[in-house]
Formats: C-alpha cells, sequence, structure tokens
C-alpha cells in the first residue's frame, strides 16, 4: 500500500513509529502523507500505549499501513505478564489499554511481526538490531554504529533499515568503515554504495525531542534521500482525552512538552 507520488516519477515511502493510541496526531500525519500523494508503507510499532484512544488508532493503522512491526509497548499490552523494565505510567496504561481493546484488536497485535524484510528495499524493525528480539534495545548515537555493522552483515538483507522506539528522529549510515549520523533537521542524502543505512522517523504520538509536533518520514529510494516531517496536531485534545480517561496527568504534560 505505498505508491509513487503523483507527477513526480519517484517512488517514495511514507514511515511512522510509536503512535502510542494518539489520535489526533495520527490523524494530521495521515492526512498529511496522503497530501504528498502516498500511503503509508511501514508503521514501525507501538500503535497503543501512553495516550488515551487506541481502539481509533489500532483500526486507523490497520486500513493505512502496508506492513506493521510489533513494539515493546505492543506486546505488553497483549501479554497478561507483568511488563518489566517499562515505568509504572506504562505499566498503568497498560492495563487500561488491555480492557479497552476487543479480541480481534488483541489478536491483531498479538500476531505483528517483530521484524519485516521487504522486497521494495528495506529492512523493518522496532527497537534495535542487536538482539534476536528486535523489538527493544534503543539506537542512540553510542549504538548507531554497532547496529549499522549488524546491518550490513546480513547478506541477505537490503541496506537500507528502519527503527523506532527512541521517539527522535536520526539517520545514519556506515561507508568505508566510517559512520555518519544526522539529526534530521534538514533532508538528508545517503551516499551510493553505503554498506547500511538506518533511519528513525522520529514519533507520531510521543515525540521525545523537545518538538511537540508529530514527526514522520518520507523516504525516496531512488534518490537516497529521506525527509523528516513535523506536523502541528491538536495537542490539548489529545491531552484533555488523556485526562478524561483518567490516566497519569503527566503524559498529558510530555505531550505539550515535547518529553
Amino acid at each position: 500500500m505505498f505508491e509513487q507520488l503523483r507527477g513526480s516519477g519517484e517512488m517514495r515511502l511514507a514511515v511512522v513509529a510509536d503512535v502510542h493510541a494518539n489520535r489526533h496526531a495520527l490523524e494530521a500525519v495521515v492526512a498529511e502523507i496522503e497530501l504528498a500523494g502516498a500511503e503509508i508503507a511501514v508503521c514501525l510499532g507501538d500503535v497503543v500505549g501512553y495516550n488515551a484512544e487506541p481502539n481509533e488508532c489500532v483500526k486507523l493503522i490497520r486500513e493505512s499501513s502496508a506492513v506493521v512491526i510489533a513494539g515493546n509497548h505492543d506486546r505488553n499490552t497483549v501479554s497478561t505478564e507483568p511488563s518489566w523494565g517499562t515505568n509504572t505510567d506504562a505499566r498503568r496504561v497498560k492495563e487500561w489499554t488491555r480492557r479497552r481493546l476487543d479480541d480481534d484488536e488483541l489478536a491483531y497485535l498479538a500476531g505483528l511481526p517483530s521484524h519485516a524484510v521487504d522486497s521494495r528495499g528495506f529492512v523493518a524493525v522496532h527497537g534495535c538490531y542487536l538482539n534476536g528480539t528486535y523489538v527493544t534495545g534503543y539506537v542512540t548515537s553510542t549504538m548507531l554504529e554497532a547496529n549499522l555493522r549488524v546491518i550490513a552483515s546480513k547478506k541477505d538483507w537490503p541496506t537500507l533499515a528502519f527503527c523506532g522506539h527512541t521517539h527522535a528522529p536520526l539517520c545514519g549510515w556506515l561507508q568505508e568503515n566510517d559512520v555518519q549520523e544526522n539529526r534530521l533537521d534538514t533532508p538528508v542524502d545517503w551516499p551510493p554504495g553505503a554498506a547500511a543505512v538506518l533511519i528513525n522517523p522520529g514519533s507520531v504520538g510521543q515525540p521525545r525531542d523537545g518538538d511537540p509536533r508529530a514527526s514522520f518520514a518520507i523516504v525516496d529510494l531512488d534518490a537516497r534521500r529521506v525527509e523528516v516531517r513535523r506536523v502541528t496536531y491538536d495537542v490539548e485534545g489529545a491531552a484533555r482525552a488523556i485526562l478524561s480517561a483518567g490516566l497519569p496527568p503527566s503524559l498529558a504534560e510530555r505531550l505539550r512538552e515535547g518529553q
């Protein structure tokens, strides 16, 4: 479910991650993607968690995304086991979310894959590439090179890889033993012949880079270019939904602060 941008002749993918049950942000991002003449090629997981409208977000992602990867919050929500390693707010929202989702929605989340190797030329995970689960692990600056080397070592994988989980945009590549990192403040072109390229589109539903606007990426495969786009959405509407649901007020404040 992705198409050529009208009139451009160039193949581009829309990539989203970390929706976290924020309907207001997701609807704004989907509208922006549609204006660009594209559809969501891949969602990198964490459709639910933290915010107050999980049902609506599961439905919209199912309708609009070609490939959807499991995130740690998706996995935790469908599990009846304790969610070790998550904070108190996340554990509270997990139980609340589980009660809101019906059996079909829970089954959908439970069936999401941990990673995908796509014939269009990319591999996608939620977390990092350093463990076999792919659902956890943060790709930060200190871990970028190790992840790029793992991607480059997979002979049956494309060299272009996506990840989420950190809620902050990032692009890095490995070429001739040199690692380049970019925060994606402007469009970035990666070099031909790069051994591995790793892109994080930032978070739709809970950005943590100080910019409260929803974040997603347009990736041009022909031009080897990635552009992170920021979309203004009704943050106060999403915050009111959190408070009306009785979820922790700190989660509403995080949306306002982009943290």
